[in-house]
């Protein structure tokens, strides 16, 4: 019997392999895509373990802000930062985003002609005023 191991990138498939056989048998990193090719590896006279590639899944995944945001994508090659930080605005509560940096996040209340709701804008700006830096990039 054969077992693989699929998955997003950097999830843990090799070091969950690596624990299983005991010893370090694959190579694991921090950066997704370490593993390149399906590698398979004995566990038992019976079971085989097959590590492979991480596999980004197209319907679950529908922006590359998503798979930035889900850890799929490393953050260090990211070249646009305005979706994936407007998806961390819609999806964490304004309270957790200033009391996790300690920031003021200025927002326009409906009643103010704004939507009430925290935008990348808001966020970067607070954070930056925090941070002593006001100058914020908009595109």
């Amino acid at each position: 019997m054969t077992v693989g191991l699929v998955g997003y990138p950097n999830v843990g498939k090799s070091s969950t392999i690596n624990a299983l056989l005991g010893s370090k048998k694959v190579s694991v990193s921090a950066t997704p895509g370490k593993t390149k090719h399906f590698q398979t590896l004995p566990f038992t006279s019976k079971v085989t373990l097959c590590d492979c590639p991480g596999l980004v899944f197209p319907q679950f995944v529908h922006t590359e802000a998503d798979m930035v945001c889900d850890g799929v994508l490393p953050i260090d090659q990211m070249r646009e930062y305005t979706a994936p930080v407007e998806l961390i605005c819609r999806r964490v509560p304004r309270e957790v985003l200033e009391g996790t940096y300690a920031i003021r996040v200025e927002v326009k209340e409906i009643e103010d002609g704004g939507t009430g709701m925290v935008h990348w804008e808001d966020f970067l700006s607070g954070y930056a005023s925090e941070s002593g830096s006001d100058n914020v990039s908009r595109p």
